[in-house]
């Protein structure tokens, strides 16, 4: 008889949560229980629940990057980014706050406002065993461990015991890959361990180990997991999430984070990682490219909101409820609240660095010139962009419905109501945003505008397919074959409408090994915006700093100098409001209201370029930038600052309350231990991975 466990698993999938698979009665379920046995199905699908729900349960923004790390950390880490402004005095990218000791790894107090906030992560990887139980990393992991030891012992079907060990698998290998992303070195935990006082504890296994176990967990997942589920367990995780999660993990130990060796394009890691891409890009059946067949239909499958069927763009999804109801724990999508504008209905909108803009390419695939650039000061910059472009920003003149008011057209200026140049503004339709365009992406037209779209039910996508075939692209030109790096960005640029041209744009710019690897995390940018991936492709570039910083050298070759790209760390994101020409007008009556009645551009007229001219006229015109009286990114004394990162921030150390109950487990490069000794432990390692 197995011994009663007391483990909570909370059925409440109104959450709607599994990666490439949870379905409308999981989404539904509100039932609670204590563990004793696998022996029903009902049984298993509770504890399943409990572990999605324990990785996923307020995932419900893309802004956020680590399992489990949804709530207790509210760090929006596109503001880490070149995607988002957000530099304050409890941020780790202040650049008057140097982290680097242990005395700094924990909750900390805004002396401001009062209110905790935890910078470096303190509680990430655990904390000391209590009266009850916590939900931490590790804790994540001895429940999957839990299921993967007692599973077999289950009088259920050999299928249904293959796909819950399965999915066990895969959420512990996803844990594991956060934990090595967050510390670099970690244990490994791979059995149901029992606290003992008399514990050596396990060493922080090499991040080549741990990469070991995940390729094997995911592996062996990827033979348990079907290719799709039914209807009703739509957002579970697949096959073909597997093998993707593995093409991921793979890329992430080539990159010079964990490569020493990433600029030797014979380099094992990267032929690893193109081996597991590949074979993730032909084992995937129900998945393609052929999922988006134009820019308005890639648009529209990033507002997806269908719990029930799956799109070919599909391989991670954290599905959201279309309903709110706390007490049933729906849980909604928080983005498209955040980004609507309040003349729709919505918090205010996220407003972009005018450099980020610059990015997109033109509708030919080739990088923007002068007269399209806007730090180079164009009002006519909407014009002829790569028809994503559309689809990610909206701005004034631009079409960008909800279903209040399908047709609504985006205005977003403002105009001075008095002789000073520094005070006194109206805001057309009173929208306040800080830059040319506002964030669009992943919002529909399917979602209320009560209490500012809180019952949102759009997707979030932790991996779609356009990451793998992006994944493919940067294995490509990491090991130097520059055609088939650009033949691989080619069908993301074919199928949302970009002419075939001097290879759709590319062969303007991509000449060799380091343009191709550039052109590769500019793609990303633009395929990817707002997703939550572009602090980590920032991340394993090290792009902060090239991996030279003041304090740490961490690659021999600066990728930044070798990309060509300017470190973050020395170049400010830049807010510029749309201000209309000249004088001003006492009141708050919109001075262009009557002149703006007959300008709108709908991305899906077929008269849309003509359109966007006009909207292009239409700005130079009327509209100038001007200066906010101080930029998002501000210190104290509201002086403009870029942004701070200091090299130990690549890899936190573990906190106090760890080390001085684990001392075994020693202190990560780059901080100090609980006697005030540098940390030894060095994630970047030169042992060879082997695959079978």
């Amino acid at each position: 008889m197995m011994k009663k466990k007391n483990l909570l698993y909370a059925g409440t999938l109104a959450l709607g949560m599994f990666m490439s698979g949870c379905n409308d009665s999981f989404l539904d379920m509100n039932n609670y229980g204590a563990y004793d046995d696998f022996d029903s199905e009902t049984k298993i699908t509770w504890y399943l629940a409990g572990l999605y729900q324990n990785c996923f349960e307020n995932y419900t923004s893309p802004a956020s990057q680590y399992l489990g790390l949804h709530t207790a950390y509210a760090q929006d880490f596109n503001e880490f980014t070149d995607e988002m402004w957000g530099i304050t005095s409890t941020s780790r990218i202040d650049p008057s706050t140097q982290y680097s000791t242990i005395d700094d790894i924990k909750t900390q107090t805004d002396a401001s406002s009062g209110k905790s906030y935890d910078p470096l992560f303190a509680g990430y990887f655990g904390k000391a065993l209590g009266s009850s139980i916590t939900n931490n990393a590790y804790t994540r992991i001895r429940n999957c461990n839990v299921l993967l030891r007692d599973i077999n012992a289950s009088s259920v079907s050999q299928e249904t015991k293959d796909q819950a060990k399965g999915q066990a698998l895969f959420l512990r290998a996803m844990q594991l890959f956060d934990l090595v992303r967050m510390y670099g070195c970690v244990p490994i935990v791979t059995t149901v361990l029992n606290a003992e006082a008399t514990d050596a504890g396990l060493p922080r296994a090499s991040v080549t180990q741990c990469i070991d176990q995940i390729v094997k967990d995911l592996t062996e997942a990827s033979t348990l997991l079907p290719d799709e589920w039914g209807t009703n367990d739509y957002g579970r995780l697949t096959r073909g999430g597997a093998l993707a999660y593995k093409s991921r993990v793979l890329l992430f130990y080539a990159s010079p984070i964990f490569n020493k060796n990433w600029n030797d394009a014979g380099n094992i890691r990267w032929q690893q990682a193109l081996k597991a891409t590949q074979d993730a890009m032909s084992g995937i059946t129900a998945s393609g490219l052929n999922g988006v067949t134009d820019a308005v239909t890639w648009g529209k499958i990033l507002a997806d909101d269908d719990n029930e069927h799956s799109n070919r763009e599909t391989l991670v999804v954290r599905l959201l409820a279309k309903e709110s109801n706390s007490s049933l724990g729906y849980k909604n999508n928080r983005w498209e609240k955040s980004i609507r504008l309040t003349s729709q209905g919505g918090s205010g909108g996220k407003g972009v660095p005018i450099e980020l803009i610059d990015v997109f390419p033109m509708a030919d695939g080739t990088l923007p010139d002068a007269s399209h650039r806007v730090v180079d000061g164009s009002l006519r910059f909407m014009e002829y962009r790569d028809p994503r472009f559309y689809q990610t920003f909206a701005f004034s003149g631009l079409k960008w419905g909800h279903k209040a008011l399908t047709n609504d057209t985006v205005w977003a200026y403002r105009w001075r109501t008095s002789e000073s140049t520094t005070s006194g503004f109206a805001y057309s339709e009173g929208v306040n945003i800080t830059s040319p365009v506002c964030v669009r992406k992943m919002s529909g037209l399917n979602t209320a505008s009560d209490n500012n779209y809180e019952a949102s039910g759009v997707h979030i996508y932790d991996f779609r397919y356009a990451e793998l075939q992006l994944n493919l692209a940067e294995c490509y030109a990491a090991t130097n074959q520059i055609d088939l790096c650009k033949q691989t960005i080619e069908k993301l640029r074919a199928r949302v409408g970009i002419p075939s041209d001097n290879n759709y744009g590319l062969d303007t710019y991509v000449t060799d090994r380091a343009s191709a690897l550039a052109a590769c995390l500019r793609e990303r940018q633009v395929e990817l915006a707002f997703e939550g991936k572009r602090y980590w492709d920032i991340w394993r570039w090290m792009l902060y700093d090239g991996g030279q910083g003041e304090n740490m050298q961490l690659s021999t070759t600066n990728t930044c100098s070798f990309l060509g790209v300017t470190p973050l760390t020395e170049k400010y994101r830049t807010a510029k409001y749309v201000d209309v020409k000249d004088g001003y007008t006492p009141g708050s009556k919109d001075v262009l209201a009557d002149l703006r009645k007959t300008i709108f551009a709908d991305p899906e007229s077929v008269d849309f370029q003509d359109q966007l001219k006009k909207v292009a006229d239409f700005w130079e015109a009327n509209f100038q930038y001007g200066e906010p009286n101080a930029q998002p990114d501000k210190n104290n004394n509201n002086e403009w600052i870029k942004m701070g990162w200091r090299s130990n921030y690549y890899m936190m150390g573990l906190s106090k309350d760890i080390l001085d109950n684990n001392s075994w487990l020693g202190q990560t490069k780059g901080w100090t231990d609980q006697n005030g000794a540098a940390g030894t432990i060095d994630w970047q390692d030169d042992e060879t991975l082997t695959i079978d």
